[in-house]
């Protein structure tokens, strides 16, 4: 297997995530009812350069305009604490920091990489898919260099910062919420397998990190 493999996967992983909690459109329902998309999760995450217990993630129960309405209703409608699960950073985050410290942070990290978003879209810098979608880019920006025979380092390092400032300080509560707020197996399992993958990724980066540490001293 190519050195650049395992880590593209890993930004593979990242995409997949990120569609999951993206609006459910119909190109991805039918992805997700496909049978065979279960066995390439799987091949997808036992290719991982870390380990991740992967339980599957089932087809929506719901039809298509019900998922698109369970989505609205779990995650778009209401402001705040209305929501009964918001995808916003800053809802699980509001007792430590202001949103708009989430969001000024966020930019720099985004403008530092020349990643903008999308006007188009509206995205806001603290949504969970725009965050995944990051980590993705970095990801492969670090397979990129380890193909080419440069240093990944930098992208391992931004990975690792990103995640301890970011996506790991809310997602465990994120998951606790969807979990007893939603009903829909699909999401259910998502989002744990999403927090299992974000904390098995971190532990990865810092062990990495910590032994390119060792070895310049």
């Amino acid at each position: 297997m190519d050195a650049a493999e395992p880590i593209l996967l890993v930004s593979q992983v990242y995409l997949f995530l990120s569609k999951c909690f993206s609006y459910p459109r119909e190109e991805f329902s039918r992805l997700i009812e496909d049978q065979r998309t279960e066995g390439e999760l799987r091949v997808m995450v036992e290719g991982l350069p870390f380990h991740v217990d992967c339980k599957g993630i089932p087809s929506p129960a719901l039809s298509q305009e019900g998922l698109e309405t369970e989505y609205i209703n779990s995650f778009d409608i209401g402001i705040g604490a209305s929501l009964p699960c918001p995808l916003y950073e800053s809802a699980y985050r509001e007792e430590e920091t202001s949103s708009r410290d989430i969001t000024e942070e966020l930019l720099r990290f985004y403008d530092h990489f020349q990643v903008k978003l999308s006007d188009k879209e509206k995205d806001y810098p603290d949504h969970l898919v725009v965050e995944l979608e990051f980590m993705a880019f970095l990801a492969k920006k670090e397979a990129n260099a380890v193909e080419q025979g440069k240093d990944p380092a930098p992208y391992r390092r931004a990975q690792l910062d990103f995640l301890e400032r970011h996506l790991i300080t809310w997602a465990h509560s994120l998951d606790e919420r969807l979990q007893k707020r939603i009903s829909e197996p699909f999401y259910q399992a998502a989002s744990s397998f999403l927090r299992e993958f974000l904390m098995n990724h971190l532990s990865y980066l810092r062990h990495l990190t910590q032994a390119a540490g060792s070895l310049t001293r």
